[in-house]
C-alpha cells in the first residue's frame, strides 16, 4: 500500500467489486460516450475481458474508491498481456494525475508476474487521456472503428432470386476455419477466447455454399453485438455477409446491431457495413506498452 497527497493506492480484491461498479458508473457518467451498465452486464464484462480483481488497482480518498484501472490478463499475439478494461476517475477527483499514479503502482506487479506488455483502447478525441497514455510510453498500434444501426434502418432487402447460401447455427464452431475468412485480427474483447468466456448467451452462424462453410458471424444475441464477421475471400460480393446479418436480426431481441472495434484498415468490411447502413459512430486508438 502506498500513500501520496491524501490518496491511497492498493490492489483490489473480490469483495471490492461492488464498490468498483459504483465508481465505474460515476466515472463514466459524463464520458464522451456516456456508459450505462447494469451490475449483471458489469460482471459479464469482467468475464469476457478476463478481468482479474487482484490485478485491478484503486485510488482511495478518505476510504472511498475514487479511481481505478481494471486489468484483464491473457495473451495478445502470443505475448502475456495486461489489458486495460477500463480506467476511470470520479469527476471531483480529476486533475491529480491519478491515472499516471495508478499505472506507476500497477506496472511493477505486472512485470513481476511475467506480463510483457499492456494493451488498451482510447477514444479518438479524448485528448487528455491520449496524452497521459503517451507520457507513460504507450504507442498507437492501430485505429478501430465502431458501428451501430437500428435493425429497421439496415438495407437488407432481397435482391437475389435464389438463396446465396444456407445459414446454419454452428453446433461446434470451427475457429481455425474462420481464420481463413478474415483479413484482420479482432480486438481484445472480440477474440475467440473472449467470446467463449462470455457467460451471456452466444451464437455462431455459419454460411454454407455447396456444403462448404464460406462465412460466419459470432453474435451475442441479447445485446445485438457482433463480435466477428467474415466471408472467405473467394466468396465475397455474393450476398453472404448480408444473409448472415439477416439471420442475426432474427436471432436477437435487441433493437440495434453493434460492431465494436473493427480494424480501420479493413476497407472491404467498412464499405460493406456502410452499404448496409451500419453507421460508424466512434473511432478508437489501440495502444500498446512494452514492459
Amino acid at each position: 500500500m502506498q500513500t501520496q497527497a491524501s490518496y491511497t493506492f492498493s490492489f483490489l480484491r473480490e469483495h471490492d467489486v461492488p464498490a468498483l461498479y459504483d465508481t465505474y458508473v460515476a466515472a463514466f457518467a459524463d464520458y464522451i460516450i456516456p456508459i450505462k451498465v447494469s451490475r449483471e452486464e458489469f460482471s459479464m464484462k469482467f468475464k469476457r475481458e478476463g478481468v482479474e480483481p487482484t490485478f485491478c488497482v484503486g485510488a482511495f480518498y478518505g476510504g472511498q474508491l475514487v479511481g481505478f484501472i481494471m486489468t484483464g490478463l491473457g495473451e495478445w499475439q502470443g505475448v502475456p498481456t495486461a489489458y486495460n478494461a477500463g480506467t476511470g476517475v470520479m469527476p471531483e477527483h480529476r486533475g491529480h494525475q491519478l491515472t499516471q499514479r495508478l499505472y506507476t503502482f500497477l506496472l511493477p506487479k505486472l512485470r513481476e508476474s511475467g506480463i510483457e506488455q499492456c494493451l488498451l483502447e482510447v477514444i479518438e478525441g479524448n485528448v487528455a487521456a491520449f496524452k497521459v497514455y503517451r507520457s507513460l510510453g504507450f504507442e498507437v498500434s492501430r485505429s478501430l472503428d465502431c458501428y451501430r444501426s437500428p435493425v429497421g434502418e439496415l438495407l437488407l432487402s432481397d435482391e437475389e432470386s435464389e438463396p446465396v447460401a444456407e445459414i446454419r447455427q454452428a453446433g461446434k464452431p470451427d475457429w481455425k476455419t474462420y481464420d481463413n475468412f478474415c483479413d484482420i485480427r479482432p480486438s481484445w474483447q472480440n477474440t475467440k477466447e473472449a467470446f467463449c468466456k462470455n457467460p451471456d448467451q452466444k451464437l455462431v452462424l455459419e454460411a454454407y455454399a455447396e456444403e462448404q462453410p464460406v462465412g460466419y458471424l459470432a453474435l451475442l444475441p441479447r445485446t445485438g453485438v457482433i463480435a466477428q464477421l467474415g466471408v472467405h475471400p473467394a466468396n465475397r460480393n455474393q450476398g453472404i455477409a448480408k444473409a448472415l446479418l439477416k439471420e442475426a436480426i432474427k436471432q436477437t431481441p435487441a433493437s440495434a446491431l453493434l460492431l465494436l472495434n473493427i480494424d480501420h484498415t479493413s476497407t472491404t468490411l467498412a464499405a460493406f457495413l456502410e452499404r448496409m447502413h451500419l453507421n460508424r459512430f466512434l473511432t478508437q486508438h489501440e495502444m500498446l506498452l512494452r514492459l
